[in-house]
């Protein structure tokens, strides 16, 4: 029998999404202005840049996939488009499937 855990859709906590959202505001407002000194292109990719700006602090809030580790219960964020990876904790190679993570047995 394979160990396997299952994965999770969650969202950040609220001072997480706080200070996610307020890094877009400072920076990319910093990295707006200084793209103004750039004359024609940098203009237009000043303002690219502003309505990424309001999209990322207006908008809704992003879901990740986070599954524990089958061999050490490790809490891990989890790829999607990633198959296979390698627990940080105990370096156990685990397979990501559609809802839950298998631990690989490498010989």
């Amino acid at each position: 029998m394979e160990r396997s855990t299952e994965l999770r859709k969650v969202k950040r906590s609220l001072w997480g999404e706080l200070n996610y959202r307020l890094n877009w505001i400072i920076f990319g407002t910093i990295g707006a202005i200084l793209l103004c000194f750039i004359p024609v292109l940098g203009w237009f990719l000043a303002l690219g840049m502003a309505f990424a700006i309001l999209y990322k602090t207006f908008g809704f809030r992003e879901t990740f996939l986070e599954g524990s580790c089958p061999a050490c219960t490790k809490l891990l964020p989890v790829d999607p488009k990633t198959d296979v990876f390698a627990c940080p904790v105990c370096h156990s190679c685990i397979a990501v499937r559609e809802d839950s993570l298998v631990i690989i047995k490498i010989d």
